[in-house]
């Protein structure tokens, strides 16, 4: 199996402009000293080159804290875009306007995620401890729209919030956004006091968003800190094309990382465990040798999970166990289901046969047609697509096959 870098998450900066109650940094507040050393300007383009000796193509997400709130932001991501990387910002929206959107497009910049925690302004602001935030986000959402910038929104599942996701979807597409995304919350950093929804609501939740795939035309709807979605998707359905693609997978120390920004690289955001630090060593280095990625390429994992039938097609959040127990082999404490102690079930990307195929070939029309496809899931559906053309023994992916493709992998339209 591959273990090829497609997302890097790095959070430039602790500065923020508001004060959210779950934030896993935990950002800072206004323009306030930060005590920890971010990368300089110098050290953060170094950072870019190295990324690029792993992949040139990966998905770079900025994020924060407010990575707006960092200077030098649209020169890191002209640098980033101008190495090929797809760069995407991580936003509340506060700091958008007309201006800013232009400056972030010309920077290359392709799209937002812009946070949005509940239809009603009141629990919104409550979460982002700042009155006035709802509308600020709705406010950047039309603003991106209007400049050409694709926006995905992002939702932490809470407490607060559980009951209306089904309002939210829809009332996202409605704003125009290309991809809906919950977050299920993971008790760190600020939101380690919280608590957080139920196993059962969890559950639940994950349900419908299995039967919400596909419904809303132009929109998708994917999870993330939920690799649970994979099995319940499989009891739902055992042939669904989706499980042969990372939808809800935990992409963690397989083909994502996150980085600090006093340059620590740890496997997600949710689990702070330092695989190196890029002042010390360099990123391939890191990304390839370390002794923390190895692990999550190699779990040995404990409890349930460890018994489980599902353990290689969704293997459990790595990150909440981590912050139950502070060990991340141990079981998901948030997943309701009870093992039989079953043979693993193992997906079809593990097949040896299919492993050992090369993969086919883009054609040059074919490339460009993926280029229209949202940013946010353009990795994955060039891996669906490859495997698909493997599967039906094509050397050479054209148009056609992508249109072939489309129609057995997946409802929504993603060309």
């Amino acid at each position: 199996m591959d273990y090829n870098l497609y997302i890097v998450s790095w959070n430039i900066t602790r500065k923020c402009n508001l004060r959210c109650q779950h934030c896993y940094l935990p950002a800072q507040n206004g323009t306030r000293t930060d005590p920890f050393q971010e990368l300089e300007t110098e050290e953060a383009l170094h950072l870019i080159d190295q990324i690029a000796l792993v992949n040139p193509e990966v998905m770079l997400i900025l994020s924060g804290g407010e990575p707006i709130l960092r200077k030098d932001i649209f020169e890191l991501a002209e640098y980033a875009s101008g190495k090929g990387m797809m760069v995407v910002l991580g936003s509340n929206g506060l700091l958008i306007n007309d201006r800013v959107a232009l400056q972030l497009r010309q920077s290359g910049v392709s799209g937002l995620s812009i946070s949005l925690d509940s239809i009603d302004p009141k629990i919104h602001d409550g979460i982002r401890s700042l009155e006035g935030a709802w509308e600020a986000a709705i406010k950047a959402v039309r603003i991106c729209r209007s400049n050409g910038l694709a926006v995905q929104i992002n939702t932490t599942v809470t407490q607060k919030n559980y009951d209306e996701i089904s309002g939210l979807i829809e009332y996202c597409q409605t704003l125009g956004a290309k991809v809906f995304s919950p977050f299920f919350l993971i008790c760190t950093g600020r939101g380690e006091e919280l608590t957080d929804i139920t196993p059962k609501h969890y559950e639940e939740i994950l349900s419908l968003i299995v039967e919400w795939q596909g419904r809303y035309d132009g929109m998708m709807i994917r999870t993330r800190c939920a690799p649970t979605f994979r099995r319940i998707l499989y009891q739902i359905d055992p042939t669904s094309t989706l499980l042969k693609m990372d939808t809800g997978r935990c992409l963690a120390g397989l083909h994502y990382c996150r980085i600090t920004p006093e340059g620590n690289v740890t496997p997600c955001p949710y689990m702070p465990l330092p695989a190196g630090n890029v002042k010390r060593d360099s990123f391939k280095d890191i990304w390839t040798e370390s002794e923390q990625f190895v692990l999550l390429r190699n779990p040995l994992l404990k409890g349930k999970c460890k018994l489980c039938e599902f353990r290689l097609l969704c293997g459990g959040c790595r990150a909440r166990a981590f912050a139950s127990y502070q060990d991340d082999m141990e079981e998901d404490p948030w997943c309701a289901y009870a093992p039989k102690k079953e043979e693993a079930i193992k997906p079809d990307f593990f097949k040896p046969d299919f492993i050992a195929m090369g993969k086919p070939l883009w054609t040059e029309e074919a490339e460009e047609r993926l280029k229209k496809v949202p940013f946010f899931v353009r990795s994955m559906v060039r891996g669906a697509v490859e495997r698909y053309a493997m599967e039906n023994n094509c050397k050479e992916i054209t148009s056609k096959i992508m249109v072939e493709a489309k129609g057995k992998l997946c409802r929504s339209n993603w060309t």
